[in-house]
């Protein structure tokens, strides 16, 4: 009868050879120590290596599903949601996949600060400790903290996760997890399932061995992120994009969203305001980016794309509706004061109902060639700053 799928570990030891036993009265906390005390033991590479590395935040991290057994982050806020069992049988290993894809799910629904307010009740501590753990844990931390916010905000909003099933021993039938699937709704995960085997000797030296033995391929769904509150429209001046079908995605189409991620991330690293309060904009793989200097959504600041138009530009508007509309009358008053404030590059357009606001722009011939690049970011850079500074302290007083 097979006892197991792998041959005898050896121990060899200055031309001595020691066969190791597995050790099967190994308990769950046990492994939940070994891999929060030392993550390197993880086979995260072999999983996927944009994860490394992976940094213990602490264990038993509560959400309304149960206790997370281990949560983990990255440099990059990335997230890792790791659950320890023991295989023993079959009904194990069904209980911890859909536990597993549960905590996912409730994650899914948090904000930064929910995270943020669990990490810290947990560890009784203070302050933004998810940021202070990667950057202690991480000498080659490049995110600000804001853009590290911005990005456990993003990853926890689209539900993408690591999930990792750590278990002493992962029997035949474990591998069969495509009917729990169908619970992950709009996650966006990795799940995969390591074998966290321990030995020993006759002399009491032990061995423990982590290996993969069941990966997902991960399930990534394209996410349009919009700005909350927007309403959405045909396509105005400024927030032209090509009309596309949502269920035929180009290779050019993804391509260019790659694209416009990549420099809002970059720009967003790059970008201060002058105003400590005004709230870092998300990046997004569409052609703007949206900063919110009130206390409201009723009103944005956008830096835009405009491919057919061969420009790039920064704008100012209202939603058309009853929540932007008394929005708009309270900055009435302040008018005169906004228009010479801005200057004359910029381009009032203030009585216009459909744009309602005001622009400026930078014409190119060519809005994504390398070249313009950098000509792009520092104008990007100078009005996004310069719209906060003219806006946000007229807004300060407005009660939504």
């Amino acid at each position: 009868m097979k006892k197991s799928a792998y041959g005898k570990p050896l121990l060899i030891n200055n031309g001595n050879i020691n066969t190791l036993r597995k050790i099967e009265s190994i308990d769950e906390l046990t492994i939940q120590d070994l891999v929060y005390q030392i993550p390197e033991s993880l086979p995260i590479s072999d999983i996927d290596e944009s994860y490394n590395p992976v940094i213990p935040v602490c264990k038993e991290l509560n959400t309304p599903a149960g206790a997370i057994d281990i949560f983990m982050i990255t440099p990059n806020g990335d997230l890792v949601i790791i659950e320890t069992k023991l295989w023993r049988n079959p009904e194990a290993r069904r209980k911890v996949v859909a536990q597993i894809l549960d905590y996912a799910k409730e994650l899914a629904n948090w904000t930064y600060e929910d995270l943020q307010r669990e990490v810290n009740k947990r560890l009784k501590t203070k302050g933004n400790t998810l940021y202070e753990y990667s950057k202690k844990a991480s000498s080659d931390l490049i995110l600000s903290e804001s853009d590290f916010v911005d990005a456990v905000s993003r990853n926890l909003r689209i539900g993408k996760f690591m999930l990792l099933i750590v278990g002493d021993g992962i029997r035949e039938g474990a591998g069969g997890i495509a009917e729990f699937i169908n619970r992950a709704g709009n996650l966006n995960f990795n799940l995969s399932m390591v074998e966290y085997s321990i030995y020993t000797n006759e002399l009491g030296i032990k061995l423990a061995l982590p290996r993969i033995i069941v990966k997902t391929i991960e399930i990534q769904k394209i996410n349009i992120e919009t700005a909350v509150g927007l309403t959405i429209t045909n396509n105005v001046d400024e927030n032209v994009s090509d009309n596309e079908s949502t269920e035929d995605i180009s290779l050019e189409l993804a391509l260019t969203r790659q694209m416009h991620l990549n420099f809002w991330t970059e720009l967003i690293s790059e970008l201060e305001f002058d105003d400590p309060g005004q709230q870092m904009p998300s990046p997004s793989i569409g052609n703007n980016i949206y900063i919110y200097p009130a206390n409201t959504k009723s009103c944005w600041i956008s830096a835009y794309f405009a491919q057919s138009l061969k420009r790039v530009g920064v704008y100012f508007r209202f939603q058309k509706n009853n929540f932007g509309k008394p929005l708009k009358e309270y900055l009435e008053e302040y008018k005169d004061e906004i228009k010479s404030e801005l200057g004359k590059e910029v381009i009032w357009q203030w009585e216009d109902e459909e744009k309602s606001g005001f622009v400026v722009r930078l014409p190119l011939e060519d809005i994504y060639s390398k070249e313009n690049k950098e000509k792009i970011k520092d104008f990007f850079k100078k009005w996004l700053n310069h719209f906060v500074n003219v806006i946000r302290p007229k807004l300060k007083e407005y009660n939504t």
